[in-house]
């Protein structure tokens, strides 16, 4: 070939140039080396295939967990939770001190990934995106709940089924009844101090825990909490309505409500629960004992939708 034909061929071939013991790497490989996290990730969830080395990436080295947004980093580039960053100063890998700096592109991987529930260890299936993973571990029904006796000092915890089996087996003064109307009967209502009473009502093949809570506010001051709690989620809770009544002396009281789940944290300050006073009390109980009548109804079967009358 002539010399001048053989370098016009050498200026249209895209072909690297090559030199002795180096192996330029092709334009498509190029390509591929310089495509984004995000970009991967987004081309990875197109073809249905997860990413282990990405979900690798996310995992906090203080607790294991996967990282979601805001994703912190130390000003060398390692990552940490924004809970674990709330708790500790220096970076777990380096021992830098850590500021505020927030890791943008990781969030963006996050944001395109599906996660599975962090109580997958215990049965939960659910895989999710980053912005509905929180909600759904909040109401997770695989997840691990509290005892819900009254008196706070039960540092059991268990999955729902069984919570009911704890209940009656370790705190026994919960008295337990079925029927959709029954009577709950608090006695000596009228000693000192702070007092509670609890039962568990079972029907609809759903069980819900009943209690009344004596509170003294402040020295001579004194109220009283009658709560319903089912034994489920706050899902659960939704497809019921309860009713309290009080009957002595040609005086009515009545309260209509739905039920909170025992998954929910509540103070008796700010809760739709209801209140009585030392003085509506007397009115009602009889011998020293109060009785109240509650009934529960599923929500379709009620006339009426649930609503809260006030405290007396």
């Amino acid at each position: 070939m002539p010399l001048e034909n053989q370098q016009n061929s050498d200026k249209n071939s895209t072909a690297p140039p090559r030199f002795s013991g180096v192996q330029w790497p092709s334009p498509a490989a190029c390509d591929q080396s310089a495509a984004s996290p995000l970009q991967a990730a987004e081309a990875e969830q197109e073809a249905g295939v997860p990413s282990e080395f990405l979900y690798s990436l996310l995992e906090c080295p203080v607790c294991f967990g996967y990282m979601m947004p805001p994703i912190m980093q130390c000003p060398r580039g390692h990552m940490i939770c924004h809970s674990c960053r709330q708790m500790v100063t220096l970076c777990p890998v380096c021992r830098a001190a850590l500021s505020s700096i927030r890791n943008l592109g990781m969030e963006k991987v996050a944001s395109k990934l599906i996660f599975p529930c962090k109580y997958s260890h215990l049965g939960c299936q659910a895989r999710l995106a980053y912005s509905e993973k929180n909600i759904h571990e909040e109401r997770c029904e695989c997840s691990l709940y509290s005892c819900p006796y009254p008196d706070d000092k039960c540092v059991w915890q268990g999955p729902l089924g069984d919570v009911y089996e704890h209940l009656i087996s370790t705190h026994e003064n919960i008295i337990t009844m079925d029927g959709t109307d029954i009577i709950f009967l608090a006695t000596n209502v009228n000693l000192e101090g702070a007092l509670d009473w609890t039962m568990v009502q079972t029907c609809f093949g759903r069980h819900f825990l009943l209690s009344l809570e004596k509170i003294s506010i402040g020295s001579d001051f004194q109220q009283f909490f009658a709560t319903c709690r089912i034994i489920g989620s706050v899902l659960d809770a939704a497809d019921f309505v309860y009713h309290i009544t009080l009957e002595a002396n040609n005086r009515i009281l009545r309260w209509k409500s739905t039920p909170k789940s025992i998954r929910e944290s509540f103070s008796f300050v700010n809760s739709d629960f209801l209140v009585l006073n030392k003085t509506t009390v007397q009115l009602f109980a009889k011998d020293g004992d109060l009785a109240l009548n509650v009934v529960i109804k599923k929500v379709n079967e009620s006339s009426e939708a649930p609503t809260a009358s006030p405290g007396v």
